[in-house]
């Protein structure tokens, strides 16, 4: 399966699933004129990611977040693909996400804590700062 790569534009972040090294990270801006349109294309991906290591041996995804900035049209589209990779763990794969923030932006800290505690999602986290 390839993996889904997107270059970062001014409004949108850089996407990297890859399905060999099971990592996906998203990280920069995320103001998308059509966000729809934009998480689309992740939700799809992962659809079929699922699909493909549904019947293999479980291992470890790693999400690793990193937006400097997100709005909340994009917000509610994220919670959409947590959902659906929270949905992998049916399949007994392990998820872990990696949620890093600037040491002095409280607020996307709590969105992110709060995202994770959602019942719908309830993935294991880590916030990590950097400066």
């Amino acid at each position: 399966m390839k993996a889904l790569r997107i270059e970062a534009e001014i409004d949108s972040p850089e996407i990297n699933l890859n399905p060999d090294t099971k990592v996906f990270s998203i990280s920069g801006i995320s103001h998308p004129e059509n966000a729809k349109e934009f998480y689309q294309q992740i939700l799809d991906w992962l659809d079929e990611y699922y699909e493909f290591i549904k019947n293999q041996e479980p291992s470890k995804i790693i999400v690793d977040l990193n937006f400097r900035y997100i709005n909340s049209t994009s917000y509610k589209y994220l919670r959409e693909v947590l959902r659906k990779i929270s949905s992998f763990r049916s399949a007994n794969f392990d998820v872990e996400v990696i949620w890093n923030y600037h040491e002095e932006d409280e607020e996307l800290l709590h969105e992110g804590v709060v995202l994770f505690e959602l019942p719908d999602i309830n993935l294991p986290y880590k916030c990590i700062p950097y400066n």
